[in-house]
């Protein structure tokens, strides 16, 4: 079968499936299995594809198996990460995140600290932008953690990975950012199919408001960070605001809370003082 053909019934079957992005995943699978770059396949429709080994992967898409699953990788911010379905898949609005961070004034030698790092992007990511900087991910999920230090590795970043329900495990060290990106959806929400059938609960749910990790994170933070330490936090829609009343609520001071691309408020930016 010829590439273009291929990649017309593909579209045309997600597009059934209920996929919006049906063009591009097509295009993303076809370049998985023959191992080029997506871009190769414009010049090349009459290329002959093998239906068959585009076949499993594209059912398993119309079941709507994430893509970055099933190829088993996502970019986030302009590097490959692996993923697992041990792991949350990264996203664009973390890449929000990140950017907060770096226009934060920390000294050469900051640390900092990543609760629930999944996949390490963020904390990888941060090693990299800032190579002075000494960087440390924590996480409760072995298996999580196996996939951040795979993609360390991989990207050649020295992060350090710590096994851990919390900042508990982590008592007398101090950082000058804490910095997570957290469960936060309420276990009532309805999520779509990608989301709620393929990516671990453990990473998603934090329970029935969906502030209940900040709750934690604003108290045992606070034993964790430096005098004017920072606590910077990706949130969900309509959280922003919660948020910052409760990390004011133990002590923090509110900085700023920044949206992402789409507008909504994203990132809020506590800072924790010893007066």
């Amino acid at each position: 079968m010829r590439l273009d053909e291929w990649l017309r019934i593909a579209d045309l079957r997600l597009q059934l499936a209920g996929i919006d992005s049906s063009r591009l995943d097509a295009q993303v699978l076809a370049a998985h299995v023959l191992r080029v770059d997506r871009t190769w396949l414009f010049a090349h429709p009459d290329h002959e594809f093998n239906e068959l080994a585009g076949e499993t992967l594209l059912q398993r898409r119309e079941r709507r198996e994430p893509l970055a699953y099933i190829v088993g990788y996502r970019e986030f911010y302009g590097r490959p990460f692996g993923v697992s379905t041990a792991t949350l898949i990264p996203r664009q609005e973390t890449e929000t995140l990140v950017e907060v961070i770096l226009r934060q004034k920390l000294p050469p030698d900051a640390r900092i600290l990543d609760v629930g790092t999944g996949s390490g992007c963020i904390a990888i990511t941060l090693k990299l932008e800032r190579p002075d900087w000494d960087v440390t991910a924590i996480d409760i999920s072995p298996e999580a953690l196996s996939v951040a230090s795979v993609n360390a590795r991989f990207l050649n970043a020295d992060i350090r990975l710590v096994h851990s329900d919390g900042t508990n495990a982590l008592l007398g060290e101090t950082y000058d950012l804490v910095v997570s990106n957290p469960p936060y959806i309420a276990d009532h929400e309805v999520l779509m199919p990608e989301v709620a059938d393929y990516e671990p609960r453990l990473a998603l749910f934090s329970g029935m408001s969906g502030l209940e990790f900040y709750e934690r994170l604003a108290e045992h933070a606070k034993s964790h960070v430096v005098d004017g330490g920072l606590a910077i936090l990706e949130v969900g829609h309509l959280q922003a605001q919660s948020v910052r009343e409760i990390f004011e609520s133990h002590g923090w001071t509110w900085l700023e809370t920044v949206p992402d691309l789409a507008g909504i408020p994203r990132v809020v930016v506590a800072m924790h003082s010893f007066e």
